[in-house]
């Protein structure tokens, strides 16, 4: 039995567009059952699976991500896949992939082959390679039909996927098979179209017009789980420039890719764009077509820009939300006495009206920044927590020492290996004038190899008291940085709020109160250290507490910070 009393770990992977034959369930019955045969030991936490995830993608594949954590960790010793197409369809990353995933000294099988992947040669890196390729074109190849038959429906004006406010897709059948889906005017969703044209046409503002229809109840477009339930002015603000209400269909601006190892859109070379005039499908006149693009490109001369959304430049935001509506919270103009200042208040409110949020409260950007970070450094990032962090690093030093010891052996013969490796390639070179590129990079990789080898292996030997010196020196730095917590969010609040984000297990909830000295925010959110230790594990403890106090331990979480100072009401 290959794997006898070896603790082995199951990946599987599916995406959208692969059969049924490929699902998860085959993927992680078949991957048990061949585990059990050979004597494997398979816990439940140790089955990693990635459903809907393309094999180009390696960034937003947590389960992949998660295994190749837990296997640097030595949580198992064995990893089986179904096959190569499973882990990746990129050639360079899915054999970096099984390179890192071998370093860390798991063993990798294919249960459909029955064969273990190895890299003791240049031989097996080579087939890795070709399988690899073989997968990537693959998916080239599916691409490309894909990318081909939207193509073609869109020529003949067809619906290539998707709804649009204002039209009904409607399939056309062929007996009792689907022949193809059409767009058809829906007049209702039509008449509402023509009348954001006409209103926009004659001067209204785009806020002014999803308040009106978020006040009026009309039903806004469908958007799926991207889909808040209410008008908004940007969705307005697209319908206005969708050419496809003035009877024109343009398929193709963008093309879905990958790159640095995930999707991405990229816009496409205006001459590859699809376009088709459907008379049929016209809901706006050109007259007021016209009317709005001239409108729309004096607003730009005027600003200089379409854009909207700018980058983050406070604080909370982006992390913090209206716990009434769920709409994020936003700095804009306020004020107090006869002083503008920056205030948080809810976006939807101000942007969507009173119909979707009745949360009018503004308070003070810098007493809500401040009361925050008061509250992290007293509470959250306090010396009995940091004290917590550094035991838990002890700890895993501790246990690193324990399972590494292990490993000298084998990496002191992977040692041998490479710089035999590398004596050879130089003998090689030494017998020739010419200097052969393939030859050179070979070598190049070996040092390099032979240089994170080496740095592994001083890691292992170094001794306890070396690493006990460091963790003081790193208690000393965190104790140091704590005293100049607030100074160091002001001075780097980009920096601040991807620490902030880091800590938050939930964004911050602002819930409107009332308080004695007036009206003032709750606001409530969790907080996990664990994210920054990785920590595994159950749930913890959730701790309640208030700017009065907050218990030890690595979870905890908020639910009071109140008199956040004065302000407009």
């Amino acid at each position: 039995m290959k794997l006898f009393g070896l603790r082995c770990a199951l990946y599987a992977r599916r995406s959208k567009e692969e059969h049924q034959a490929a699902s998860i369930d085959v993927q992680t019955g078949e991957g048990s059952r061949y585990i059990a045969d050979e004597g494997g030991e398979l816990a439940p936490e140790h089955i990693f699976v990635d459903a809907d995830h393309g094999r180009a993608e390696f960034k937003k594949r947590p389960g992949l991500i998660a295994m190749l954590n837990a296997a640097e960790r030595r949580a198992f010793d064995v990893v089986v896949v179904r096959d190569e197409s499973r882990l990746g369809g990129d050639t360079n990353r899915t054999s970096l992939f099984i390179q890192d995933l071998l370093d860390a000294g798991v063993r990798l099988f294919y249960y459909f082959t029955d064969e273990e992947v190895t890299i003791d040669g240049a031989v097996d890196k080579f087939m890795i390679n070709v399988r690899n390729f073989a997968s990537e074109l693959e998916r080239e190849k599916i691409s490309q039909r894909t990318h081909e038959h939207l193509m073609t429906k869109a020529r003949k004006g067809l619906n290539v996927g998707g709804r649009v406010f204002g039209y009904d897709n409607v399939e056309v059948k062929d007996g009792d098979r689907r022949a193809r889906v059409e767009y058809r005017i829906n007049e209702k969703e039509a008449e509402i179209v023509r009348e954001i044209f006409r209103r926009y046409a004659a001067g209204e503002g785009l806020r002014t017009l999803a308040k009106d229809l978020n006040a009026r109840g009309v039903e806004p477009p469908k958007a799926g789980r991207r889909g808040t339930g209410s008008w908004a002015f940007t969705s307005i603000r697209e319908m206005l420039r969708r050419e496809r209400y003035r009877g024109l269909l343009v398929w193709g601006k963008s093309e879905k890719t990958y790159k640095g190892g995930t999707k991405v859109r990229v816009p496409r070379s205006k001459e590859d764009w699809v376009t088709i005039e459907v008379p049929e499908l016209r809901i706006i006149d050109d007259e007021i077509w016209t009317a709005v693009q001239a409108r729309h490109e004096g607003r730009k001369r005027t600003t200089g820009s379409t854009a909207y959304g700018p980058r983050p430049r406070y604080f909370l935001s982006g992390i913090a939300r209206c716990a009434e509506c769920g709409g994020p919270m936003k700095a804009n103009n306020g004020r107090v006495s006869y002083e503008t200042v920056k205030v948080y208040a809810c976006a939807w409110h101000r942007d969507r009206g009173e119909a979707v949020c009745s949360n009018g409260l503004r308070r003070p950007v810098e007493a809500v920044d401040r009361a925050v970070t008061d509250w992290l450094r007293e509470n959250v990032l306090r010396e009995e927590v940091i004290a917590e962090a550094l035991r838990e690093l002890r700890r895993r030093l501790a246990e690193r020492a324990k399972t590494t010891d292990s490993e000298v052996p084998e990496l002191e013969a992977q040692v041998r290996v490479v710089k035999a490796e590398v004596e050879r390639l130089g003998a090689a070179l030494l017998a020739t004038d010419e200097k052969p590129t393939i030859v050179m990079k070979m070598i190049a990789e070996r040092e390099k190899r032979l240089t994170d080898l080496e740095a592994r292996l001083a890691t292992i030997r170094t001794a306890p008291s070396v690493l006990d010196l460091e963790v003081r020196r790193i208690e000393k730095e965190a104790y140091r940085r704590l005293e100049d917590l607030r100074a160091l969010l002001a001075r780097h609040p980009d920096d601040a709020r991807k620490a902030l984000g880091t800590l938050l297990k939930t964004p911050l909830r602002f819930t409107p109160v009332e308080l004695p000295e007036g009206k003032r925010y709750q606001i409530e959110g969790q907080v996990g250290l664990e994210a920054m230790l990785a920590v595994e594990g159950g749930e913890g403890s959730a701790a309640r507490c208030t700017t009065d106090g907050v218990p030890s331990g690595i979870r905890t979480r908020v639910t009071a910070l109140k008199g956040l100072g004065p302000g407009p009401g």
